[in-house]
């Protein structure tokens, strides 16, 4: 079964802080990236959900989001 994980980029805010769901997802599923490398912009910053079909549906990136950013769907 396919996980859409939905990431509320309005919620998220400034990633490069925050990093949780980087850290606690095993499967490393999440990618911290910028279109522009250079830019301290927060906005720019984002967290991208790459490689869904490795996703267990844990929950753990959902419970350790301090903003409740992410959905699993």
């Amino acid at each position: 079964m396919k996980t859409d994980i939905i990431v509320d980029y309005d919620k998220c805010g400034d990633p490069r802080e925050c990093k949780k769901c980087l850290q606690i997802c095993a499967p490393a599923l999440f990618l911290l990236y910028s279109p522009d490398d250079e830019s301290d912009d927060p906005d720019i910053w984002r967290v991208d959900v790459a490689f869904t079909d490795l996703c267990t549906r844990c929950g753990d990136c959902v419970e350790t989001c301090p903003k409740e950013a992410i959905t699993l769907v």
